[in-house]
């Protein structure tokens, strides 16, 4: 069994394409529009600290949280996982928002 555990500031997310309105705001599935909606299902340990060995920057996000992703700056990838759906890995800063309800 291959397993993917992301290293740094990376994040791996699962895309969620269905279309959901989050407090007021319409979130819909278009492979034209520059923000999706996704799933994080693992998070890396954090970018080391220039300088500082040892030190990590603390990660934002965390598994379960529900995210908007700039799907202008990183293409979806099938990674070889169990699951069924695209995921994608990517930088934390490629995160554009937690979604909280």
């Amino acid at each position: 069994m291959v397993t993917f555990e992301p290293i740094g500031n990376f994040v791996i997310v699962k895309m969620v394409e269905e279309d959901q309105e989050v407090s007021g705001f319409i979130i819909a599935h278009d492979d034209q529009q520059q923000h999706v909606r996704a799933e994080v299902v693992a998070v890396g340990p954090g970018k080391l600290v220039d300088g500082h060995p040892g030190t990590r920057h603390p990660m934002q996000v965390k598994i379960g949280d529900i995210v908007l992703v700039n799907s202008l700056r990183c293409a979806p990838e099938m990674l070889p996982l169990e699951i069924e759906g695209k995921f994608m890995l990517i930088p934390e800063t490629d995160i554009a928002a937690i979604i909280k309800e």
